[in-house]
């Protein structure tokens, strides 16, 4: 795992995956729009162990502050070698930002209506750009006996984390679009 790691949605269906990479001994920076979000986040994994957590505070909608931010962050913390990004309300700019500032291996979390036949394709193309992979987690939903779900973060974390390790794109569960899901 390279040491600087870089986490859009780790205060939310990302936070397990933070946990998970600090607690290898990577330095993780999240990015978020709350620094009291990512403050609670570091204090819940300060007690459970200890981790070192670096709170990026910007908002993806805005790629010039966002670009600030992730030059700050790696300032203070390192290259950035591993992303773990979950942005699916985030302009094509923001990725425009993202992409140069990642050195090894940026992983999307694409959202189930990616897998529909008319769908757009994913923001990023699967594959080498530069020096840097891109690979796509595609979120589905989960059916068991109490009928069908979403992943909850735990999952999702695991299996972006999996991604990371493996270096090999997936998908997690069914992933016909949400609103073709049994019953709907």
């Amino acid at each position: 795992m390279p040491p600087h790691v870089l986490v859009i949605g780790g205060t939310g269906i990302l936070a397990p995956a933070v946990g998970t990479l600090a607690r290898r001994g990577t330095v993780v920076s999240v990015v978020s729009r709350s620094a009291a979000r990512v403050a609670a986040l570091r204090d819940g994994l300060a007690t459970a162990g200890g981790a070192r957590v670096n709170g990026v505070i910007a908002d993806v909608t805005d790629p010039p502050a966002l670009a600030a931010a992730l030059d700050e962050a790696a300032g203070t913390c390192g290259p950035i070698g591993l992303a773990l990004v979950y942005q699916p309300f985030a302009p094509a700019e923001a990725w425009d930002t993202l992409v140069p500032r990642v050195g090894e291996l940026l992983v999307t979390v694409l959202v189930s209506n990616y897998a529909a036949e008319d769908a757009p394709p994913p923001p990023l193309r699967e594959g080498h750009h530069e020096r840097l992979l891109v690979r796509h987690l595609l979120l589905g939903w989960h059916r068991d006996v109490n009928g069908v779900r979403w992943h909850t973060p735990e999952e999702v974390s695991t299996a972006a984390v999996g991604v990371a390790d493996r270096r090999a794109s997936t998908v997690l569960g069914a992933v016909r679009p949400w609103t073709e899901r049994p019953g709907s």
